[in-house]
């Protein structure tokens, strides 16, 4: 692509995308159908970089069933969070989440609000190569 332009940066399945321009300094916007729920930066910004490219300063958020728990996640990042966040998700929700990275990549995981019921919740990863649980 052109330095002075993102590209279309696409739009999730479930979504709606608020913009035309994809030129470095415009925004664009995404919200979700009825029955879906934004996960990520509603708001996209084109940026320039320094080594003379453009590119949105967030990932595409993804539109998730509000009773959804549980996916596939691919690509540069993403953001990852329970059912009904930032309130409780119900009882007895049990999401499994695929994180898939490119070989040789290194997946890493950034917790930024974390709480879970003593006695009923646990959280599980495992790494694929070789299997190992943490």
């Amino acid at each position: 692509l052109q330095s002075s332009s993102c590209g279309n940066p696409g739009v999730p399945p479930k979504g709606i995308l608020y913009g035309t321009r994809f030129d470095v300094g415009d925004k664009i916007r995404y919200s979700c159908v009825i029955g879906y729920i934004l996960d990520g930066h509603p708001q996209l910004t084109c940026i320039a970089n320094s080594v003379n490219t453009a590119s949105w300063d967030f990932p595409v958020p993804i539109c998730r069933a509000e009773d959804a728990c549980g996916g596939t996640m691919r690509g540069s990042s993403g953001i990852i969070s329970s059912p009904n966040f930032p309130n409780e998700y119900h009882n007895n929700a049990d999401c499994t989440w695929t994180i898939v990275a490119e070989p040789g990549d290194t997946i890493s995981l950034i917790f930024t609000d974390f709480q879970m019921e003593e006695k009923y919740d646990y959280l599980e990863v495992e790494g694929s190569e070789p299997p190992t649980i943490w």
